[in-house]
């Protein structure tokens, strides 16, 4: 009787690590007020480290974001820059619009 109790807090334990290293797909989308498309370089800065990627047609994806609170930077391929704050949930897929200066 006592194997089937350590079987289930084992996989207890498991889904409870998953939960613990769990991260988030940035989709980010860069956008004119006017709504065109911008390509430039996305950096995400904050306590679970420093991502980035190059947009191509105004979006691009950054896999493996710990959840928290960041700084979202964009600079475009004319060098115009802008920045502001923003929250990644923990897991799962978010979609990040930033405004193109």
């Amino acid at each position: 009787m006592r194997l089937p109790s350590m079987i289930l807090a084992f996989v207890l334990s498991l889904a409870l690590a998953a939960v613990a290293f769990a991260e988030a797909l940035v989709v980010v989308e860069v956008r004119t007020a006017g709504g065109q498309a911008v390509d430039g370089r996305v950096s995400l800065s904050g306590p679970g480290g420093s991502f980035s990627c190059q947009t191509s047609g105004g979006g691009c994806r950054i896999e493996g974001v710990p959840g928290g609170r960041y700084t979202v930077s964009f600079t475009s391929s004319s060098g115009q820059s802008t920045s502001r704050p923003a929250v990644i949930p923990p897991e799962g897929r978010v979609t990040l619009h930033v405004a193109a200066p």
